[in-house]
């Protein structure tokens, strides 16, 4: 690949497009490489083109100027393909006149035949063996981390990574929208941060731990340590595994069942304040990851070396390491939450590292002082 710093060569305010959609981890994960590609160009307008779905949480950050959002496509956006609607979306991007569109979505199957129709000047992004060429890309590493991926992309370009953390800061908004939660959660012991939270959802039945696995976990360690409670989440469709869960409690008049009741400012919030986030490999997860809330996260068929956090001093791993589909190109069996990798699982296992977080000292990743100095982008 050429080894001139492209970045720099781009010009004092370049137009830069980055394709990423997928859900909240996905886009949680290229947050190192948007900090980095930032720095690298400071002046550059920064488009994000992404989906519905993810656009609240892309306007929170004020390193990027605008959010596009895209098209139905199929592998890039979900949604019934409109040739009429995809080919109008093109123009204006053509019109654009883009000096890098860089194509985070993937091994490029889908994407980089999209990011190539955007008349960049030049592309940049991943290559699977069965992918169309870009004009500076990566081979699409399948076992690579994540946030590793995309700041390898940005190091190609010229551009020097600066640090790994995750980015996500509170609103002022986040904050009311959890006050409305006030009839069902002890706005009083949150505040405190004694709670507990488990979070049930996740995209994939292969992700999602048995709920009374999780209360057999918050059983032993509400009545081992001084916590106020436990709160429960999970998506509404998921709603179903909140009421087993609170149902397998010993004292479920502990519990705070959230169940399909929090909006992503509410979530983000509710997260912050948490000495504890057990949780399934999902969005909430890496939310809790960038907060600095210490977590434990069970790992189902997805592979922690992908998705896992990268520090392990307060965000800890449980998963079957030794499942057979773990190290294949494709993990996980389809649809079954009995999958052997989720059944191999114990209460014990998730229990040790829950109470070596909790031995710790409660001195975390704190980014309250920063809260209230990100500005949403206008709509």
């Amino acid at each position: 690949m050429p080894s001139r710093n492209v970045l720099a060569h781009l010009g004092p305010a370049p137009k830069i497009a980055v394709l990423r959609g997928g859900g909240l981890g996905d886009f949680l994960a290229t947050t190192p490489a948007l900090r980095a590609l930032r720095r690298a160009v400071p002046g550059a307008r920064l488009s994000v083109l992404t989906t519905a779905y993810l656009e609240p949480l892309v306007r929170r950050y004020p390193s990027i100027d605008r959010v596009v959002l895209l098209p139905a496509d199929p592998g890039v956006a979900p949604g019934q393909a409109d040739a009429r609607a995809a080919a109008v979306f093109f123009d204006r991007m053509r019109a654009e006149r883009f000096d890098l569109a860089l194509q985070w979505h993937g091994g490029g199957q889908h994407s980089n035949p999209f990011v190539r129709q955007l008349g960049a000047r030049l592309t940049a992004g991943f290559r699977a063996p069965d992918a169309a060429r870009l004009d500076y890309w990566l081979p699409y590493d399948t076992h690579q981390h994540e946030v590793l991926r995309y700041l390898d992309l940005v190091t190609l370009l010229g551009g020097e990574p600066c640090g790994v953390a995750l980015d996500l800061l509170l609103l002022p908004s986040d904050e009311a929208e959890l006050a409305e939660l006030g009839d069902v959660l002890d706005l009083a012991s949150w505040r405190a941060g004694a709670l507990i939270g488990v979070n049930l959802g996740a995209s994939g039945a292969t992700r999602r731990w048995a709920p009374e696995g999780y209360a057999a976990v918050v059983n032993a360690l509400l009545a081992e340590y001084d916590l106020a409670g436990v709160v429960v989440n999970a998506p509404g469709e998921q709603a179903n595994a909140a009421e087993r869960f609170v149902a397998a409690l010993e004292r479920p008049e502990w519990a705070m069942n959230l169940a399909s009741r929090t909006s992503l400012g509410a979530l983000i919030a509710l997260i912050s304040r948490l000495r504890l986030f057990l949780t399934n490999d999902s969005g909430p997860s890496h939310i809790a990851n960038a907060l600095g809330t210490p977590t434990v996260t069970v790992f189902g068929s997805a592979n922690p070396l992908n998705w896992g956090p990268l520090s392990r001093t307060w965000h800890r791993v449980v998963a079957d390491w030794g499942a057979p589909c773990r190290y294949l190109a494709r993990d996980g069996c389809d649809a079954d939450s009995y999958s052997p990798c989720l059944q191999a699982i114990q209460v014990e296992a998730v229990l040790r590292e829950a109470r070596q977080v909790l031995a710790l000292p409660e001195a975390r990743v704190d980014r309250a002082a920063e809260r209230g100095t990100l500005r949403p982008i206008p709509a």
